[in-house]
């Protein structure tokens, strides 16, 4: 008998145990939905076609540099050829980085402060100027749509390059300028004025604020080369 009222007790605190069980399994299951703005799914797809054509640009210089270091290993080449084929790669390191003046088709992008004349407050007032993380928006879009190379009022923007709020002014590598704000883009003129012009992007945020923007595709944009010479304190 008292065997059966334990086999009976195990029974039930084995169901009362599986259920507790399955019902932390179903929550820990669950997760809530998530719903994005437009501009988060159209951030999120940037980003992830950014990160998918960085992958492709790695994998494709990844071949190359192999495919060159089989000939190298080989001696297919002659020491000529293989002189030769190290200038052209200086050469092309020199225009990635903004050493070299370039030109080529693109758009020209103007920006300029709207009319104050009907500012009701300080708030509104800001609405209407042109600042730094304006500027720093548009260039990542510009990045984002392929751009080859910007400058911003002929001054080659490269990877340290900074645009910092200086007063009424910016400071872009140093140097103080003031609107109206011209910035150069080289790359597929009818892509990139296509995605600068679309929606979702920043330049549309910009109109909405009344500022002054003008977008034009151009055939020959000349953009100057980048001739700072970085500051090294500590890296020998």
């Amino acid at each position: 008998m008292k065997n059966n009222e334990a086999n009976t007790f195990v029974f039930i605190a084995s169901i009362i145990i599986g259920i507790l069980i399955s019902m932390n399994i179903s929550f820990s299951r669950s997760s809530e939905m998530v719903f994005l703005s437009t501009k988060q799914y159209h951030d999120a797809y940037n980003y992830k076609n950014k990160l998918y054509n960085d992958i492709v640009g790695l994998v494709e210089q990844y071949d190359k540099y192999s495919s060159k270091l089989e000939k190298y290993k080989s001696n297919e080449q002659s020491q000529e050829q293989v002189t030769e084929g190290i200038e052209e790669e200086l050469r092309e390191n020199e225009i990635i980085i903004g050493k070299t003046p370039v030109e080529g088709q693109g758009i020209k992008i103007k920006l300029n402060d709207a009319s104050i004349e009907d500012v009701e407050d300080t708030f509104d007032y800001q609405l209407r100027l042109v600042h730094n993380t304006d500027i720093i928006q548009v260039l990542n879009d510009l990045r984002n749509a392929g751009a080859e190379a910007i400058s911003i009022n002929g001054l080659r923007i490269v990877e340290s390059s900074e645009v910092y709020c200086s007063g009424p002014f910016l400071r872009v590598n140093g140097v103080k300028i003031a609107a109206e704000f011209s910035i150069d883009a080289i790359g597929n003129k009818e892509v990139l004025y296509n995605y600068m012009m679309s929606n979702e992007n920043y330049l549309k945020t910009l109109m909405i604020r009344k500022l002054n923007v003008k977008v034009e595709q151009s055939d020959k944009i000349r953009i100057s080369a980048y001739t700072d010479q970085p500051k090294l304190s500590f890296m020998k």
